[in-house]
């Protein structure tokens, strides 16, 4: 059952006071009174008022008088003025004395007075709506405060776990670096942080990037020292690319477990894709390789061509310990680099891959700046020279040999082949090309490992004297 609302009426006229207590006493709860002293004593008893009626010219106190003494004890109560005045310069002061919510001028008509009294009801009940939902949404303001904290904390916590664990798992897993001229994983994140922030990608893909290019090494470690010199699409046969991705899978799937930082190695899982659906192991293209695993693809595929121990010299490094990298030689690993990126250029998406170039030739990013000093690798493992005991009588004139032989490169049915540059006016039908060649505007002209003929080469010169490709190309040839 409802309760009904609380009402007090003050009036000296007693007659006029019995009227209206018999008209409100059908609707709510109802005290009179004949005087504000009368009604101040009922309101101190504890009658919780929510509406006050009060006649404003009484003997002694003033309803406007009373009225605003009785905000001490109800404050939330409605208060409404019964006045005989009609100029608003005499009731105005009243009501603003009063605090009223409205006045009703005497003599009032019985239905005026029921509606007066019931919007006066009204108003309280929606005053005391708002103010507890004010005091709710205060209490739930508090408590998001406090688990913002609490989620402050938690994350705080949980992201200085994964930084000590992507850099304890980083330090552990640094075998491969003892065969890079320099840090290897200090480079890649370094630069494709630097990369990332030109092509302009958010601040939480940077930071993606960054930790997975920290988190790269621990998927070589443990791999045989082959796979670490060498890059799956280098390897000699399919039975050796299916070997290496058995060693790949196995370091994925076993550091994805720590789950916090499985997004880092599904960055890395897709390192060796390529975007024209060429890469390994299952052949992703297009958008399905996401941006983040390409800038590492494209830094680590500098890094490796220029700063990683060639095959040929390994073993040099086990015989003698030591292998330097001239300042000379980095130079020119640099060029054939960039040669060798041509070559593969839809490897990677096109605008990724030509701003990367931009970012090399403009010399905006330090790292890409070829080394000014020599470089030497040490041989700090003196057990690996057993490996190459049949090659201790090996002369240094003869190691100094082969390390000036012409570079080789493989091709993608893993023959070894020699490259050479050309003028394009010098392609002659028979040749094959050592690069995929692209005019300005991005279409192909012809994909590297391709044999030429005479439409090819017509082709090519007809584009070469418009300056839509370059003056020079590479050819492979039999070594």
């Amino acid at each position: 059952m409802q309760t009904k609302g609380k009402l007090l009426i003050v009036d000296d006229e007693t007659t006029f006071l019995k009227i209206l207590n018999l008209m409100f006493s059908k609707y709510y709860d109802v005290r009179t009174a004949t005087s504000g002293e009368e009604a101040l004593n009922i309101l101190n008893d504890g009658f919780k008022a929510e509406v006050i009626l009060s006649d404003q010219r009484m003997p002694g106190m003033s309803g406007a008088e009373f009225l605003e003494k009785s905000i001490k004890i109800v404050p939330s109560a409605t208060r409404v003025i019964l006045t005989g005045y009609s100029s608003p310069k005499d009731i105005i002061p009243a009501i603003n004395q009063a605090h009223a919510y409205m006045y009703l001028l005497k003599p009032a008509d019985e239905l005026a007075l029921i509606q007066s009294i019931r919007i006066a009801f009204d108003y309280y009940s929606s005053k005391q709506k708002s103010q507890q939902n004010a005091v709710e949404l205060k209490k739930a303001v508090e408590q998001l405060k406090e688990k913002n904290i609490e989620l402050r904390a938690a994350v705080s916590e949980n992201i200085e776990i994964v930084n000590q664990a992507v850099q304890a798992i980083s330090g552990i897993a640094n075998y491969c670096e003892r065969f890079y001229f320099n840090n290897h994983t200090k480079f890649v994140a370094v630069t494709a942080k630097l990369f990332a922030d030109d092509i302009g990608l958010s601040k939480e893909r940077v930071s993606n990037i960054v930790w997975a290019s920290l988190l790269l090494p621990s998927i070589m470690n443990g791999m045989p020292i082959d796979f670490i010199l060498n890059d799956p699409y280098d390897l000699p046969s399919d039975e050796h690319r299916a070997e290496y991705l058995k060693y790949f899978r196995r370091s994925i799937d076993t550091v994805s477990k720590i789950h916090k930082m499985k997004r880092y190695f599904d960055i890395i899982a897709n390192i060796w894709e390529h975007h024209d659906g060429s890469g390994f192991p299952a052949r992703l293209s297009g958008n399905a390789i996401s941006y983040e695993t390409q800038v590492i693809s494209l830094v680590n595929f500098y890094h490796n061509n220029v700063y990683r121990l060639p095959p040929e010299s390994l073993k040099t490094l086990f015989v003698n310990g030591t292998v330097t990298q001239t300042t000379i030689m980095t130079k020119k690993r640099h060029e054939e680099c960039i040669k060798s990126m041509y070559r593969h250029a839809t490897w990677f998406d096109y605008d990724l891959f030509h701003h990367f170039h931009d970012l090399i030739k403009k010399r905006e990013v330090p790292t890409l700046i070829p080394e000014a000093n020599d470089l030497t690798i040490v041989n700090i493992d003196n057990k690996l020279c057993e490996l190459f005991t049949t090659t201790e009588n090996t002369t240094k004139e003869e190691v100094s040999e082969q390390e000036e032989e012409i570079v080789t490169v493989s091709t993608s049915t893993g023959v070894k082949m020699q490259e050479k540059e050309i003028a394009v006016s010098q392609l002659t039908p028979g040749m094959t090309m050592g690069q995929t060649v692209l005019t300005k505007s991005g279409m192909l002209v012809v994909k590297n490992e391709t044999a030429l003929d005479e439409a090819i080469i017509r082709n090519m010169k007809q584009l070469e004297s418009t300056g839509q490709i370059p003056s020079t190309v590479t050819i492979l040839f039999a070594i």
